[in-house]
């Protein structure tokens, strides 16, 4: 009996070895690394948010640089990757079910860090408004809800019929996030950046169901990419007052800033031209990111057996490939962390003016390893199976 139970307690710890290898080979690396380059600066972007105001041109230039494609990549990657799970099984509402229970807990829990570290005094957290990272799970449960309508009545999930719905998406949600019911609703239900970003998550979907591959190196959204991302950083002063549109927000904010009349006449057309821009940035960065990752990892495809040299690549993108895998709790859990470090007011050193410039850069090195650091503490699987609501497995 006992060697029975020994045999079945064995074949089960094999099929789900091969389950989590099978799980594992199916994984793109390349976008894993990609992925945990993302939740790397959407981390340290938050760390530099309260020094985009700072007369040193290291922090704001960082910033604005990492805003204008950050959210836009993850957004597209999220419709990258949900196009087949949607392809085979359709909407999956216990998935959905459990964004509305994260987004419950992170509304709850940045209320508690609002209350010890800003002096809020509200009792009950505000379910209703979203405008801080909750946001990000809000949307992801609309976008998914508004495919509800192509599985009532499309029978299958590709094909042209699918095209011209998700292109409606697309081309309906840009003039919504227009409307000047946005002035009363502004961040309800965080609707302002829901709308504003369903491009990016439908175009992901698209990307998968058209088969575009990341394996393959596009030149030409690199090289624009990277002609937009200097554009930006070397002539923010100019381009601030269109910088409101990475926020995705209501159409009326961006027609209040300083902008060219025509585009406060149709301030649309920045929405729409942001999208290219972003994803050729986004891109850009992708590129740049396989390229050192392939250079430091040298001949070693050939059989040749890894130099002191390229150990340091190696372990730089397995880092990421493991963030990569686990970037839903650190996108969960790194604001408490970033509010109170900031809680004892180191930021207003740094907006008043005046320091050296090698406290500057020491300064800026320590946020990078401080958001390494929370990365490397929050990227597990068990805070992973929390966020997604899983309970542990059971061991016979």
């Amino acid at each position: 009996m006992l060697e029975k139970e020994q045999k079945e307690k064995q074949q089960t710890e094999k099929q789900q070895t091969e389950k989590q290898s099978k799980k594992k080979t199916q994984r793109i690396k390349e976008l894993d690394s990609f992925k945990g380059f993302l939740i790397f600066i959407v981390v340290f972007g938050h760390f530099l948010l309260p020094l985009k105001e700072s007369p040193y041109p290291l922090f704001s230039r960082s910033f604005y640089l990492i805003y204008s494609f950050h959210m836009p990549a993850f957004v597209f990657l999220s419709g990258y990757f949900g196009y087949s799970g949607w392809k085979k099984r359709g909407t999956n509402f216990r998935s959905l079910l459990s964004y509305v229970f994260l987004y419950l807990f992170m509304q709850g829990m940045l209320h508690i860090c609002d209350i010890f570290f800003y002096g809020s005094t509200r009792i009950f957290p505000d379910f209703w408004h979203a405008s801080s990272t909750p946001w990000y799970i809000l949307a992801l449960i609309f976008w998914n809800l508004a495919l509800l309508p192509a599985e009532l009545f499309l029978r299958r999930r590709e094909g042209k019929e699918i095209t011209a719905y998700l292109l409606f998406l697309i081309l309906f949600s840009v003039p919504l996030s227009f409307l000047e019911v946005g002035r009363t609703l502004k961040d309800f239900l965080a609707l302002d950046r829901t709308f504003s970003f369903a491009p990016f998550y439908y175009l992901g979907f698209l990307a998968k169901c058209y088969g575009f591959s990341f394996r393959k190196i596009y030149k030409l959204p690199a090289v624009l990419g990277g002609l937009f991302s200097f554009s930006l950083f070397g002539f923010l002063p100019q381009l601030l007052p269109y910088t409101r549109v990475f926020y995705g927000t209501w159409g009326y904010r961006i027609e209040r800033e300083a902008i060219l009349p025509f585009f406060k006449t149709y301030p649309i057309v920045l929405r729409i031209a942001y999208i290219p821009f972003a994803l050729c940035i986004a891109y850009f960065f992708f590129f740049l990111l396989r390229f050192l990752l392939e250079k430091g990892d040298g001949p070693r495809s050939s059989g040749a057996a890894p130099s002191g040299h390229r150990e340091k690549p190696k372990k730089i993108e397995d880092f990421l490939q493991k963030a990569g895998e686990y970037t839903l709790p650190i996108f969960v859990f790194h604001r408490p962390f970033r509010d109170a470090f900031f809680a004892c007011g180191a930021d207003r050193y740094f907006l008043e003016g005046g320091l050296p410039l090698w406290i500057v850069v020491l300064f800026y090195l320590f946020l990078i390893g401080f958001s390494l650091v929370l990365m490397r503490l929050l990227g597990r699987k068990a805070l992973d199976a929390f966020c997604r609501f899983r309970l542990p497995e059971k061991r016979i």
